[in-house]
């Protein structure tokens, strides 16, 4: 009996397969990477925006516990919390130069200092909007000058607030916001929006 043997060549792999495979796999890891850096930026945004919506709950408390009247001046990336200083007030005015006095009565609102309450910084590669009664404000006049920055938000000591929305946006993902709502009266709180494409 005669057998035939079959002689099977040991094949390998083409060059051309070899890099569609590494396309492949490039493209997946690009894809992964893209989404889990877009997921980071709305976490990031998401964990500013409750810890926002926390600190404006706070001023509204202290506002009210210490009875005297905060204010939040901001731009699109800076907040400063300030307090009304009336200089009709004996406190106020006690050991004031004429100069100081002159100073608070062209302008009342001064940095608020306190141990447990500060204006938390705006990450980086976010930004702030703050829109008031439907027109958005414009940041300009609130942190212009050192010497007078004014309340863009006031927290009054009699429990009530300036109703707004703000919302916070970041540089390296269009596709959301967060919005911070306060009505005057209730606690300010947040949620997610998703724009379309």
């Amino acid at each position: 009996m005669t057998g035939i043997h079959k002689h099977s060549e040991s094949r390998g792999f083409t060059l051309l397969e070899v890099m569609v495979v590494l396309f492949v796999i490039g493209l997946i890891t690009s894809l992964v990477t893209f989404n889990s850096s877009d997921r980071k930026a709305q976490d990031d945004t998401q964990k500013f925006g409750k810890q926002l919506a926390v600190v404006m709950n706070l001023y509204r408390d202290e506002a009210v516990y210490r009875n005297l009247d905060l204010g939040l001046a901001m731009d699109v990336n800076e907040l400063l919390l300030l307090a009304f200083q009336d200089v009709r007030r004996l406190e106020v005015s006690t050991g004031k130069s004429s100069d100081e006095l002159q100073k608070l009565a062209d302008n009342p609102w001064q940095p608020y200092a306190s141990e447990t309450l500060k204006a938390p910084a705006v990450p980086e590669g976010m930004a702030l909007m703050l829109t008031l009664d439907g027109k958005e404000v414009d940041f300009e006049d609130l942190l212009d000058d050192d010497d007078k920055p004014l309340p863009a938000l006031e927290f009054l000591s009699a429990d009530e607030y300036t109703p707004f929305e703000l919302t916070l946006e970041h540089s390296s993902d269009t596709s959301f916001a967060i919005l911070l709502h306060g009505d005057g009266f209730n606690p300010v709180w947040s949620e997610l929006v998703r724009y379309e494409d």
